[in-house]
């Protein structure tokens, strides 16, 4: 024998409140869903009837907080009010016994009118229906479950209904004036109709306060441009909380979704992104994710479909190959937008590109058209000051000979991955002409990657032999003079992997600098870990090992620096290991480096041994006059 299941309506109303809607405070955007479709049903029988919505609130004989909610819609009778008032998830919209189509409605009644148990313990019904002559009804629902179904004792009851909430002791809260019109406010201000909330005022008769607007923000007409520019800013401040840059039209008319984009004033993170959506103009939620591209995180959006599914909740979108085209589509109108203003000199140009540079670099990752856009009005730190990518790349051919271009449509870039890489050699490349760009900042090197792989442009991470290159050569005879001082360097710094040469730069106050590759430096922090933990790896490390004579840092003495040269020309000794030790450690601060436990007593060493030099030779040189007596 089968039997049909038990519903605890206590438990569904918990199910409700705890795991399907964010709040309470749904269950008034419940009640006008049902209200809307209610009179959207009506002007489908009769398109002159009436099509208001009002919400009054007030207290019952026993002090109980109430809602009335009444519209001029379409009206149930005792048969459909025992269907679908009374069978949890029925709706009148998947019902075509019911008279009713799916698509021109938003909710689910049966569901709808459920969630109003979460602040009431009682629901009272009353309605006549438009389609015939049949009685108006009474439907009376408590939250223990039970409910009875009579014929409403007034005769001359209209169409529509009205449905009454007596509120819990402790959800009264939720039936409050205040209240109830701040949630009308969110929820239905966009809705079509005259929809009006009931506001008592002190010493008078209470007015009716209209919650909607005639039509859709950004599709009212105005006099004039920039008349539509205030309105869409005012709308966004009141709206949103912020006063826009700009903002950008979206249109989709093959998925009934319009909109606007209002840009932020200030940068935000990515991943913020986060929508107003309405659902055939009732608010679906403020905070809607995934309708636009994640590297969309500089807007804020408020839109209206009529084709996206929403989740159960009715407060955010379903994840479907619909919401997929959509997104991309409304990607394509913001990418537009960008590449059209953005390209085009002025003061929001100026403004969009300051404050939200970090999202168009987000975007040139995975368009080639913002790609280019990026590279050809995004200022870039480099050596020659702020450059675009185009500029940079124009200021290293312009220093280039023509031996050394290989291709005469393309031009290079050089830059540096980390910016503890461009502080090193930033002040001597600066000084030497070389425009190197600092690519060390949030998907800088990434772009720059993406850069060198497109026609006409070249990219290239700096090497140690670049900037060698523009460095000043000692002659021969000065080669030989030191020789057997750069020796005795190259003995004592051995041990950090660390080659020296002599060469002449400016700015003179430099007297040495640290240059590195990035591949030998990756091969040192191999055996750096290797023989931190040779146990550990058991030799794992060795398989990654490339040996060969080459070191993997040069430190580059500056001839032109008076230190380095009296240090050159002093004997070979203590003295002279700890002079030297003393500029190649300095070269690593100066590399943005931190110097290591072992680094730092080096440091502490070489600078004693410095001093008791300093020391010994003024003693010598200024010997201790005795008393006079």
């Amino acid at each position: 024998m089968s039997e049909r299941f038990q519903v605890d309506l206590a438990g569904m109303v918990d199910l409700l409140s705890r795991h399907l809607y964010s709040g309470p405070q749904v269950y008034l955007r419940e009640l006008i869903q049902n209200a809307v479709d209610a009179v959207t049903a009506r002007l489908e029988l009769d398109p002159r009837a009436a099509a208001t919505i009002r919400l009054s609130t007030d207290v019952d004989p026993d002090g109980d907080a109430t809602l009335s909610v009444s519209d001029t819609g379409v009206g149930l009778t005792a048969t459909e009010a025992a269907e679908l008032l009374a069978t949890i998830g029925r709706s009148s919209k998947r019902d075509p016994a019911l008279g009713l189509g799916r698509t021109e409605f938003i909710g689910q009644f049966g569901i709808g009118l459920l969630a109003a148990f979460m602040v009431a313990d009682r629901i009272e019904v009353r309605s006549r229906s438009a389609r015939d002559d049949a009685p108006a009804i009474l439907w009376e629902g408590r939250a223990d479950g039970t409910f009875e179904v009579s014929e409403d004792p007034d005769p001359a009851a209209p169409v529509g209904t009205t449905v009454t909430l007596t509120a819990r002791r402790d959800a009264a809260h939720w039936l409050e004036n205040g209240t109830v019109l701040e949630l009308a406010r969110e929820y239905g201000s966009l809705l079509p109709f005259d929809i009006a909330v009931r506001v008592p005022v002190a010493g008078s008769a209470p007015l009716w306060r209209r919650i909607t607007e005639p039509q859709l923000p950004w599709r009212a007409e105005h006099p004039s441009d920039d008349a539509r520019d205030r309105a869409l800013a005012e709308y966004c401040e009141r709206t949103l909380g912020f006063t826009p840059l700009t903002h950008i039209d979206l249109d989709l008319p093959v998925a009934g979704l319009s909109g606007v984009a209002f840009v932020l004033p200030q940068a935000v993170s990515p991943g913020s992104g986060q929508h107003r959506v309405y659902t055939k103009r009732m608010l679906l939620g403020p905070r809607v994710d995934r309708v636009l591209p994640e590297w969309a995180f500089f807007t804020r959006a408020v839109l209206d479909t009529e084709t996206l599914s929403p989740t159960a909740s009715r407060e955010q979108l379903h994840e479907d190959e619909v919401l997929l085209g959509v997104r991309e589509a409304l990607g394509e109108q913001l990418k537009r937008w960008a590449l059209d203003t953005l390209r085009r000199p002025g003061p929001l140009a100026g403004a969009v590109l300051e404050t939200h540079h970090l999202a168009l670099r987000a975007l040139a990752l995975t368009d080639g058209d913002m790609l280019e856009l990026v590279a050809e009005v995004l200022p870039f730190e480099t050596t020659d000051g702020p450059l675009t990518l185009a500029q940079a790349a124009r200021s290293t051919d312009a220093d280039s000979t023509d031996a050394e271009r290989t291709d005469a449509d393309s031009t290079e870039i050089v830059y540096t991955t980390t910016t503890e890489a461009y502080r090193r050699v930033a002040a001597v490349a600066r000084a030497q002409g070389l425009v190197v760009v600092n690519a060390g900042y949030v998907y800088d090197a990434d772009i720059m990657q993406r850069l060198a792989g497109r026609h006409g442009w070249r990219a290239r991470e700096l090497q140690s032999s670049d900037l060698v290159h523009v460095l000043g050569a000692v002659d021969v005879g000065r080669e030989m003079e030191v020789a057997a001082a750069l020796g005795r360097a190259r003995e004592v710094l051995a041990a950090d992997d660390c080659d020296a040469i002599v060469r002449t730069f400016s700015p003179d106050s430099v007297p040495a600098i640290l240059l590195r590759d990035s591949e030998g430096e990756h091969r040192r922090e191999l055996d750096r870990e290797r023989a931190a933990s040779p146990d550990l790896w058991g030799g794992l490390l060795d398989a990654f090992a490339e040996r060969g004579t080459a070191r993997t840092r040069t430190l580059v003495l500056n001839d032109e620096a008076p230190v380095v040269r009296r240090l050159l020309a002093a004997p070979l000794g203590e003295v002279f290991d700890a002079g030297l030790r003393s500029l190649y450690l300095s070269a690593v601060m100066l590399a943005g480096e931190g110097l290591r436990s072992a680094e730092s007593i080096a440091l502490s060493d070489a600078l004693s041994v410095l001093l008791d030099a300093s020391l010994t030779s003024a003693g010598t040189e200024h010997p201790p006059q005795e008393d006079t007596p």
